[in-house]
């Protein structure tokens, strides 16, 4: 399908907006906003975790670099530097690697909230399903509507891709409110007010995370297709980098909440081992509260500057809790 057939069909990347170069520039950048976050989340993913293994770790490095070839792909196509089937797919195929292993790291982060393994199951076959339904029709759709017979397959593109937006959106809201609420209820098992803090934050991003797929429905729908599909990449990029913001307090949070006698394993969904080369914040966290054996204030050391597993310290006042490990 050539460049003129494109802007000729009623496909959406000729929706563009009366001021093309204001359009063009805010393309050109979201995708390069996209691009710094997706190089700076691989270097993070190298620098942060001492074990390169684990779903998380995975999800999180194929996501986060899904994101170049995906704006690379777009940004041939609407600059029409080079629109062939070549572009669509390879902004295809990251936007699977993009979309679905977002999800992905929002299932493997609930392992470190919920207990009923009926519920892991059952979100991870919701992934799995959604990604069959909408995914593999909508990359047909697409391709068709770059094709030589574009016109019999551009209304159900346009259609189709506004369907599995707001799908893979729910999706992710699902998994939000399911972790949210584990959350909420392992927090409210702590003495009151000492997590509260964590709380309020674990909240706020999963917040931030849902009014942003909110946003992109919302440009998705006034018409602008070019910056729809650009700000997507600009808006995964920040989920992200948002799930790195906290992923020191979840470590601290699974800890903390963790029981000696019910040790969680998580060792093949998330990775809990900071590397050593980490800062001291991480490397030495603490946080003060109080146990039932003691009415004295203890102080919990998170250390993870030996190769091994990080281990939980408790000191005190009292000489018979001191250097206790837990």
């Amino acid at each position: 399908m050539s460049t003129h057939d494109i802007s000729d069909s009623g496909f959406g990347l000729s929706e563009r907006s009366v001021n093309r170069f204001a359009e063009r520039t805010a393309v050109a950048c979201l995708i390069a906003l996209a691009w710094y976050n997706a190089l700076e989340l691989v270097v993070l993913c190298f620098t942060t975790f001492k074990r390169y293994g684990g779903c998380y770790f995975w999800c999180l490095l194929i996501s986060s670099m899904a994101i170049i070839p995906f704006g690379l792909g777009y940004l041939l196509i609407i600059f029409d530097i080079y629109n062939s089937l070549f572009s669509v797919a390879m902004e295809l195929i990251a936007w699977v690697c993009m979309v679905t292993g977002q999800s992905l790291v929002l299932w493997s982060r609930l392992h470190l909230v919920v207990q009923n393994r009926s519920i892991l199951r059952w979100t991870l076959a919701m992934i799995i399903v959604d990604a069959i339904v909408f995914q593999i029709p909508a990359s047909v759709l697409e391709l068709g509507s770059h094709s030589n017979k574009s016109y019999l397959f551009t209304r159900g593109f346009n259609v189709f891709e506004r369907i599995q937006l707001i799908a893979f959106s729910l999706q992710e809201v699902v998994l939000s409110v399911i972790y949210s609420w584990e959350a909420v209820r392992l927090l409210n098992l702590r003495p009151r007010g000492h997590y509260r803090s964590t709380l309020v934050q674990l909240l706020i991003v999963n917040l931030a995370m849902i009014l942003m797929d909110a946003a992109v429905i919302g440009v998705q729908y006034s018409g602008l297709f070019d910056i729809h599909v650009t700000l997507k990449a600009f808006v995964y990029s920040v989920k992200l980098k948002l799930e790195y913001a906290i992923l020191g307090k979840l470590v601290v949070f699974t800890e903390m909440c963790g029981s000696a006698s019910q040790p969680t394993d998580l060792s093949d969904f998330v990775d809990l081992s900071f590397h050593p080369n980490q800062s001291g914040d991480r490397d030495s966290q603490a946080r003060i509260y109080d146990t039932p054996e003691s009415n004295l204030p203890q102080r919990v050391h998170v250390a993870s500057k030996q190769p091994s597993d990080s281990q939980i310290f408790v000191t005190s006042d009292n000489p018979s809790l001191s250097n206790e490990a837990l």
